[in-house]
């Protein structure tokens, strides 16, 4: 049964473009042998609508001070709110305003508190190193990966698993990382050597779900391998040796953060033994599909929802391919900031979720949740518009059918699909005509 560690609200106001606004994250509906897989919320709407901003509040609930992280903190006006419901508790913050500080942390006070989440945050930040119930993580598609698999020795990993956590652009540690799959690579071999195959598994586990999960998306077999001269790990993707900087930007992407996450799972002291890819995970994701191509963001949601059962996942995303991947999700489609409403703005707006688009093709998503209803380029709807203005008009007034028949041609030479639709609607004319 999936654990109650979960996000199931969130209002905002006064805070970035949003003046008051509810957002309500239900369980997604599950049917059948469809029981084990993340549960995912998709955010979309058009360029300065507040994703992002709606990750980094969500994302600084689990801050080590509630939303005094500066991605979230900057973007408060006036006396912004914060309301969200999390552990069946309802929970306010108030920011930019003279209150007392909470004793020992200088911070801003907070007028409410969850004995879950603070008791989260005293092990994560105050490394009271007492196992936790649950962890949270943000990474970002325009993440600074940046850097060499090139190491100077094998050592040990000494950095917190919660090190930048919910940095978003920081979150991947490329030095780390390297380190890590270095290390796990070397205790596996050292295993094998003495015969302990049960360590030797443990070992390999982690990379061996990394790369079934870029199989997964990709459909590439990507392995690590540890090279002696110089010291430094390297990628094999489909048998081919390749060093991470050379790897293509896509598969960098993947590669980055998914085992980014991999090794703070690894690394964790879970209160529940198990599985570290069955833990329960509260995960960031913004715009991760931002350098896929649209074969592998149609494939992204469904191999997070097979690597991590028990995750809670929020998602923003410009992509219909993205959107209309997985069943079983829900997509919210933010308002677009220039298209102002009065509204009494004591009320929160409410975004009411809708289903995921999986069923449905990109055509309809597109038009449903990015009010996109153009088929082709700027300039052949264009000429698509001015030819049904003159069918109209002749219609109406059959004499001169000439700019009709120029604009014809010259639609139809923009290729063989517009081609068939000209002759559709100028056989469609003639049967009007003859009426």
């Amino acid at each position: 049964m999936r654990k109650p560690y979960r996000i199931e609200s969130i209002t905002l106001q006064d805070i970035g473009v949003f003046e008051h606004i509810h957002f309500d994250f239900p369980k997604i509906k599950r049917v059948g042998q469809d029981v084990n897989k993340a549960e995912i919320h998709i955010f979309t709407g058009p360029n300065g609508c507040g994703k992002s901003t709606l990750l980094y509040a969500l994302a600084a609930i689990f801050d080590s001070v509630p939303f005094d992280n500066e991605l979230i903190k900057k973007r408060f006006r006036n006396t912004g709110l914060v309301d969200y419901r999390f552990d069946g508790l309802d929970l306010k913050y108030f920011g930019n305003e003279p209150l007392p500080p909470v004793p020992g942390t200088g911070s801003i006070a907070s007028f409410s508190s969850s004995t879950l989440l603070d008791n989260y945050r005293n092990s994560v930040y105050k490394k009271t190193n007492s196992p936790v119930s649950f962890a949270a993580f943000a990474y970002s598609g325009n993440r600074n990966s940046e850097g060499q698999f090139r190491l100077d020795s094998i050592k040990e990993v000494e950095c917190s698993p919660f090190e930048n956590a919910l940095s978003f652009n920081s979150t991947v540690r490329i030095d780390v990382l390297a380190q890590w799959i270095a290390n796990n690579r070397t205790k596996h071999a050292l295993s094998l050597s003495e015969n302990e195959l049960e360590e030797a598994e443990h070992y390999q586990h982690a990379l061996k779900k990394i790369g079934e999960f870029i199989f997964d998306v990709s459909s590439l077999n990507v392995s690590f391998s540890l090279k002696r001269k110089p010291l430094e790990v390297v990628a094999i993707v489909d048998g081919q040796e390749m060093r991470f900087e050379v790897l293509p930007e896509g598969l960098k992407s993947i590669i980055s953060w998914v085992a980014d996450l991999s090794l703070r799972l690894e690394a964790i002291t879970w209160k529940e033994k198990g599985d570290i890819f069955s833990q329960p995970v509260i995960l960031f994701l913004d715009e991760v599909d931002i350098h896929l191509h649209p074969k592998w963001q149609r494939r992204i949601l469904p191999a997070i929802q097979k690597l991590l059962p028990e995750a809670q996942v929020f998602v923003s995303t410009h992509s219909p391919f993205v959107v209309g991947s997985v069943e079983d999700a829900w997509v919210y489609r933010l308002p677009d900031p220039q298209c102002k409403v009065c509204r009494d703005p004591s009320v929160p707006e409410v975004i009411a979720p809708v289903e995921s688009g999986a069923g449905k093709s990109y055509q309809l998503i597109l038009e449903e949740v990015f009010d996109v209803s153009e088929q082709f380029d700027v300039e052949t709807e264009q000429l698509l518009k001015r030819f049904k203005e003159c069918r109209d008009f002749y219609l109406q007034n059959p004499q001169d059918d000439g700019e009709l028949m120029m604009l014809a041609d010259k639609i139809r030479e923009r290729g063989d699909e517009l081609e068939i639709i000209i002759e559709m609607e100028l056989r469609q004319i003639a049967r009007r005509l003859k009426g």
